[in-house]
């Protein structure tokens, strides 16, 4: 927790301890005189970089709750601002907070407005820490600390009243369901200490004061709590609650208040004002008194103290970041390591092995371009599947033709027939001449067949295998369909010869041969 100087201030002097590690150190008291001041100059110039927190237990104070229109933002501060200027024009140290929501209809804001209406009372002290430097976190009045009390009060109970003996007098601070209401000191005669007879009277007397005010009847019960910081008021709580039934009494001595605050009980020998320190440094407070020009000091603080914080922490996270990146790069080098170990065993076993196969009848780059050359053929290689696919789809309607001969070549020319006979007089057309150099080659081949149950109708027969050329033409994987060879020439060229006494039927079939010529794949 981050070190503070902390200061309570009443009309005989201050009391100032500096906090650090969730604790205080020890108290030291600066009477309100020369000498004290200047001891305390000293003090505050020791305590140099670390902020200052204020507390006033004066009887120069003044508390008004003052329901509000409900508001946000600029308009509640414009509000709150006007209040305080009408309730404390002359005090340079008020303050306004909001404690809650009315329960009509309205909703109205509940403020409570307070001030310090002697502010000669912190003027030297609030000079001497900024003589010193330190900033100013905050001022604040000593009943708004007391309410970090209430939650070590067994019960919570509904109307509690905190009676302590100070040095200024008795402080009575009164609470209603864990709310601060009103607090008032009463000075007293005696100042070498306080009797139990003015202390009964003072809580008689406010115990009037809340039923004058409304905060409380005298029929309602009221829990007091004795907070006894120099176990001087063993029986006062017992004489108190016979006193008046309605007022039920307790006593926390100083270990009880030690123990419960956990802090050290020899500290709280040295006066009250160290419990109101330890419940000053340990919880953030509202209330605070002070104005933005005494506290911009401890805004420039916080922010420097921001700034800090995020440059370690950039720092770190740059740290780890580094950190993280050498961790990285010493897993990879151990990786490449034991990659390279690995390797190194691979060759050398694979060496050994090498050692044990027989002499290899070529060498290995022989074999390698064997391999290149055998995988190149296989990718280049063409089989006739495509052209018995398309014959195949062609003659699949005609039942009376019988395939007798197929031939397939893919080379850059067309297939080519042997010569017919004079007698049957195709009609080929011409060889395709030999392609240049580099030219592509195409699928080509020969489909040779016969009429079954042939009867000698060559007409019929003619009419069939062009049918068949037709259907060969109208695949789209065909480039030409040539026929060239009829089960009869019909060249009107060629004289006709033959006898027609002779049964042409005889032959028993008439065969035919096409030319079939397939695009080239794209």
């Amino acid at each position: 927790m981050a070190r503070k100087l902390l200061l309570c201030i009443d009309v005989n002097g201050a009391t100032a301890a500096r906090w650090g590690g969730g604790r205080l150190d020890e108290c030291d008291f600066f009477g309100n005189d020369e000498e004290g001041m200047a001891s305390f100059r000293e003090y505050a110039a020791a305590s140099a970089g670390i902020p200052a927190f204020i507390m006033v237990d004066a009887i120069e104070e003044d508390y008004r709750f003052e329901t509000l229109p409900h508001a946000t933002g600029s308009e509640r501060a414009q509000m709150v601002e006007r209040k305080l200027r009408q309730y404390y024009r002359g005090s340079q140290f008020s303050s306004a907070a909001l404690v809650g929501r009315d329960s009509s209809k309205r909703r109205d804001d509940r403020f409570l407005f307070s001030a310090l209406t002697n502010p000669e009372i912190v003027s030297p002290w609030l000079a001497a820490v900024n003589e010193a430097g330190l900033p100013v976190g905050g001022i604040y009045l000593l009943p708004t600390v007391t309410s970090g009390l209430v939650n070590l009060v067994e019960g919570s109970p509904k109307n509690l009243l905190f009676v302590a003996a100070h040095p200024a007098g008795i402080r009575l601070t009164f609470f209603r369901e864990g709310a601060f209401r009103l607090s008032r000191l009463s000075r007293t005669d005696a100042m070498g200490g306080t009797s139990d007879k003015a202390l009964i009277e003072e809580i008689s007397n406010t115990r009037l004061y809340l039923h004058a005010l409304r905060a409380a009847t005298l029929d309602e019960p009221v829990n007091v709590v004795l907070l006894d910081h120099a176990d001087q008021f063993s029986e006062t709580a017992r004489a108190i609650s016979e006193d008046n039934p309605s007022l039920q009494c307790s006593r926390l001595g100083k270990n009880e208040i030690a123990a419960r605050l956990k802090l050290d009980a020899a500290l709280i020998g040295d006066g009250p004002a160290v419990i109101y320190l330890h419940l000053l440094g340990s919880r953030a407070q509202a209330g605070n008194l002070a104005s933005a020009a005494v506290t911009e000091g401890y805004r420039r603080y916080q922010w420097r103290r921001q700034l800090m914080a995020a440059s370690v922490m950039v720092a770190a996270i740059g740290l780890a970041g580094s950190g993280f990146n050498l961790w990285q790069q010493d897993s990879i080098e151990s990786q490449i390591q034991e990659i390279a170990r690995r390797t190194a065993q691979v060759n050398a076993d694979y060496q050994a092995a090498t050692r044990q196969f027989p002499a290899a009848p070529t060498s290995a780059d022989n074999l390698k371009k064997a391999t290149e050359v055998v995988a190149k053929l296989k990718a280049a290689a063409v089989t006739p599947e495509r052209f018995l696919k398309v014959v195949s789809r062609a003659i699949e309607p005609f039942p009376e033709i019988a395939l007798s001969e197929i031939g397939w070549q893919y080379r850059t020319t067309e297939f080519e027939t042997a010569s017919t006979p004079s007698s049957q007089a195709p009609a080929p057309a011409p060889a395709a001449a030999p392609g240049p150099a580099g030219a592509l080659r195409l699928q080509s081949g020969m489909v040779a067949g016969q009429i079954r149950d042939f009867k000698g109708d060559f007409r019929q027969a003619i009419a069939a295998i062009n049918t068949l050329a037709d259907r060969l033409r109208k695949d789209p994987a065909v480039e030409n369909v040539r026929i060239v060879q009829l089960p009869l020439n019909v060249s009107p060229t060629l004289a006709m010869t033959g006898n027609t006494a002779e049964n042409p039927a005889q032959s028993g079939s008439a065969e035919f041969r096409l030319v079939v010529v397939l695009k080239r794949p794209t």
